[in-house]
């Protein structure tokens, strides 16, 4: 399967820019490393779309940040946001938890935050898709083809949120006690074992939206789907997710320490600076932070949007043979290569020849 060549139409080779299978990344299961640099070429040829929609998210949580600020004030909230360094003052955290409208705002912002982020991550799939036979996808393209999903892809993001967050509050109070009753001993199992489970889970769950988007299935089958992209893989697939969260990690690391000093050197700023000015700098400090934390959050969003796509594509190249369908079927009309419809429009001739 893997010495299997991609065909290209004649002129494809004079103009290697020219939309033809295999254009973007190869139509053949693909290696870790292959994953990782398709991705980026998929960014490279339809930037507009891998870009565009993440910072159209982190645009619109910015938009509902402001909303919730102003429909639930809370000073606390602004303080974490200008001078979170003032927190690690026991007194000070423990005054501003509590409060209930920093708890009740945080917690709003963060789950609207997550749920839109996730929702452009899913329609992602769309342009890693259309790669495959080197389509070129708008932002727009990305926003409508799929509008129908829309429902049941949010409806997948929640139930999973849910799952999730009553699978991780569990976990949390088990690993509590064991470090509690192997006074902290317990820590040497339970951080390389929190991680492992991190990577299970994120494994386990991540194809679902690319099959609602894709394959048009719903909330809860889309589950099912991802399970059974996940058999004969899972290792494969851990250790992917794994090098992602090490990835993202060092990326976040690197790039806290700039938004760190602004935020620091702003609050101090803002601490002597006359009465009335005070003001201006907050909301300047607030606009640079989100400035930043949008382009970041875009850059990211992206490749990980990507990546989890073409691992998507790859087990079903390995699972299904898909990469020989796309291969077979490339002649075939078709805004989506890989869904039902693409399937359907390929087999109908083939079915009326055989008859």
């Amino acid at each position: 399967m893997s010495s299997t060549r991609t065909p290209s139409p004649a002129g494809a080779a004079a103009d290697p820019a020219a939309p033809h299978p295999g254009a973007v990344y190869p139509l053949r299961p693909l290696a870790q490393d292959e994953v990782f640099l398709g991705a980026f070429s998929v960014i490279r040829r339809n930037p507009r779309a891998v870009l565009g929609l993440p910072f159209l998210a982190g645009l619109l949580n910015f938009v509902v940040s402001v909303l919730m600020m102003v429909l639930m004030p809370s000073e606390a909230y602004i303080r974490w946001l200008t001078d979170p360094l003032a927190f690690e003052n026991q007194e000070v955290a423990l005054a501003a938890l509590s409060e209930g409208g920093l708890v009740l705002l945080t917690t709003v912002i963060t789950l609207v935050g997550n749920l839109i982020l996730a929702l452009s991550i899913g329609l992602l799939a769309i342009p890693a898709l259309r790669a495959a036979y080197g389509l070129p996808t708008t932002l727009g393209q990305t926003l409508t083809l799929r509008a129908g999903r829309l429902g049941w892809l949010v409806l997948h993001i929640l139930v999973l949120m849910v799952l999730l967050g009553v699978a991780a509050a569990i976990i949390v109070v088990l690993s509590f006690l064991l470090v509690l009753v192997t006074f902290g001993l317990g820590l040497l199992l339970v951080l390389p074992g929190l991680f492992l489970l991190l990577c299970w889970l994120t494994a386990a769950f991540m194809f679902g939206p690319a099959a609602i988007v894709v394959e048009r299935r719903n909330a809860f089958s889309a589950i099912t789907r991802s399970f059974q992209l996940n058999r004969g893989l899972w290792w494969r697939h851990i250790g992917t997710v794994a090098l992602l969260y090490l990835m993202l990690g060092v990326v976040l690391v690197i790039t806290s320490l700039p938004a760190g000093l602004v935020a620091g050197v702003g609050a101090e700023l803002a601490w002597v600076s006359a009465q009335g000015q005070d003001d201006l700098l907050v909301l300047l400090i607030l606009g640079l932070s989100h400035a930043y934390d949008v382009v970041l959050t875009t850059l990211l969003a992206a490749l990980v949007g990507t990546v989890l796509a073409l691992m998507y594509l790859n087990s079903r190249f390995r699972r299904e043979a898909l990469d020989v369908l796309l291969i077979d079927a490339a002649s075939t009309a078709v805004e989506l290569p890989g869904s039902p419809e693409h399937t359907a429009a390929h087999m109908a001739p083939l079915g009326g020849a055989r008859r």
